[in-house]
C-alpha cells in the first residue's frame, strides 16, 4: 500500500492506495480511497537512514519520494534550485510567498500535477507560519536579502523571522530544518548583514538545534548577482569600482553544485548533518578583481573597473543612508555602492579551515570560470553570444 500526500488550499489530501493480484485467476484489481482532512499532519514511516516517508515509484517527479517541505524564500535565485532538486524526485513542495504571481510562474512545473504548492503568506503572522509547516518533515528557510528595505532591516530578515521559522518547525515535529545562511557571518564583523547572519544561525540553533546550517559562499549561476553585477557596471555603468584595489577573496560555488549538496544531505543519515554547520564553497579563491578580468575577457569588454578607497565609498553613500532612516519608502541605490556591502568587502569570503564542506555532502564542486558555471555571461557580449568589442 502507498500513502501519498496533496494540498488543496488550506486542506490536504490522502490518497491510499492498495492493490491485489491473483496468480492463478489473472486478475488484477485497485482499490483508490480519498479523503480529506483539515490540517491534519503527516506521520512518517521511519526508514532507514534520509527523511523518513512513505515513497512509491522509481524516484521521478511521478513517484512519491516521502518528502513534504516547505520551502521559505523558495522564489528567490537559489530557491527555485532547491525547489526543482526536490519536485524532480516525486516530493510535494509548499513555497510559501510574498510577491506577485508572475514571480512564481516559473516553480509552477517543477514538480508533477499537484505537487507544487504556492501560498500567499505574510512572514510577520506567526499563526500563517505554523499552518505552512504543519504536515511537512522537512523545512527550508532561503530567506534573505543584500540590503535592507524600509520594511524589513537585516534583524528581521536574518533573525526574527527564521527564528519564528523555526520555532514553528520544532511545534510541529519537523523532522529535518535547513537553514541558509552565508560564509563571513561573525559576531564581530564590521558588515551588520554578516554580523546579523551569525546571530539568526544562533538563534535558529536554540528554537530548533537539530537545524543544519548551510554558510554559503557567493553562489554563481544563471540568476546571480555576482558575475552578472560586474557585467552590468562593466557594459551599462561609467565604471566599477574595486573597493580597496579589489583584494578582498572569495571562493564562488556553482548554484547547481550547492542545490546537490542538498539533495544529497538528505540521503544521510540524520546524525551526520542535523545539527552541524557546513560551509559551501568552489574549489577554487579568487581575488574580487580578478573575478571582474574573468567577466571583462568572458564578455570581450575593456574595462572599466577604479580602485576606490572604502572610506570614501561609505562617505558617498552616506546621504542615501541618512535619508533613509527618515523615509518609508525605498531610496533607490544599487547595492555595490551601499556602506554595508563595502563593509563586507574587509572580510575573505572563503571556507574557515577544518569546517564542514560540500565535499562532505558527497559533492566535487565545478570550477566557475570555463563550462556550464559561466556560460550565462557570454550573453552580455554586445552583438550576441559570439561577438563582442575586443577580441584577444
Amino acid at each position: 500500500a502507498q500513502i501519498g500526500l496533496t494540498r488543496f488550499n488550506s486542506f490536504r489530501f490522502f490518497v491510499f492506495s492498495s492493490s491485489a493480484s491473483s496468480s492463478s485467476s489473472g486478475i488484477v484489481f485497485s482499490v483508490f480511497a480519498v479523503f480529506c482532512v483539515n490540517d491534519l499532519a503527516v506521520v512518517a514511516l521511519k526508514s532507514s537512514g534520509g527523511v523518513s516517508g512513505f515513497q512509491h515509484g522509481p524516484g521521478g517527479r511521478s513517484s512519491v519520494s516521502g518528502i513534504t517541505a516547505t520551502v521559505f524564500g523558495g522564489t528567490g535565485f537559489l530557491g527555485r534550485y532547491i525547489v526543482n532538486a526536490l519536485g524532480r524526485v516525486g516530493s510535494q513542495v509548499v513555497i510559501p510567498y510574498r510577491c506577485t504571481e508572475q514571480d512564481t510562474q516559473h516553480l509552477k512545473v517543477m514538480g508533477d500535477l499537484g505537487q507544487i504548492v504556492l501560498e500567499e503568506y505574510d512572514p510577520d503572522d506567526k499563526d500563517a507560519i505554523r499552518k505552512l509547516v504543519a504536515g511537512s518533515n522537512l523545512v527550508v528557510n532561503l530567506i534573505g536579502r543584500e540590503r535592507e528595505t524600509w520594511r524589513y532591516g537585516f534583524e528581521d530578515v536574518d533573525v526574527r523571522i527564521p527564528t519564528a521559522i523555526a520555532e514553528a518547525a520544532k511545534e510541529a515535529g519537523v523532522e529535518r530544518f535547513y537553514h541558509a545562511s552565508c560564509i563571513g557571518a561573525a559576531p564581530d564583523s564590521a558588515s551588520k548583514r554578516f554580523r546579523a547572519k551569525f546571530k539568526g544561525e544562533q538563534s535558529v540553533l536554540s528554537a530548533f538545534p537539530d537545524a543544519t546550517i548551510l554558510r554559503l559562499a557567493p553562489l554563481v549561476g544563471v540568476e546571480d548577482r555576482l558575475l552578472n553585477t560586474f557585467a552590468f557596471f562593466t557594459k551599462r555603468m561609467p565604471f566599477l569600482p574595486l573597493y580597496d584595489g579589489g583584494h578582498t577573496r572569495m571562493q564562488p560555488v556553482w548554484v547547481r553544485d550547492v542545490a546537490q549538496a542538498f539533495s544529497q544531505s538528505l540521503k544521510m543519515d540524520g546524525a551526520a548533518v542535523q545539527g552541524k554547520t557546513f560551509e559551501l564553497g568552489g574549489p577554487d579563491v579568487y581575488a574580487v578583481r580578478d573575478l571582474v578580468k574573468l567577466v571583462e575577457r568572458t564578455i570581450r569588454e575593456e574595462s572599466n573597473s577604479v580602485h576606490v578607497p572604502s572610506h570614501l565609498g561609505k562617505m558617498l553613500d552616506g546621504p542615501r543612508a541618512f535619508l533613509q532612516q527618515r523615509v518609508s519608502f525605498p531610496v533607490p541605490t544599487l547595492s555595490m555602492f551601499t556602506s554595508d556591502f563595502i563593509d563586507e568587502m574587509a572580510t575573505d569570503l572563503v571556507v574557515a579551515d577544518g569546517a564542514r564542506t560540500i565535499q562532505n555532502l558527497g559533492v566535487s564542486p565545478k570550477k566557475i570560470n570555463e563550462g556550464v558555471p559561466v556560460e550565462h555571461v557570454r550573453f552580455w557580449r554586445s552583438g550576441g553570444y559570439d561577438f563582442g568589442s575586443t577580441f584577444e
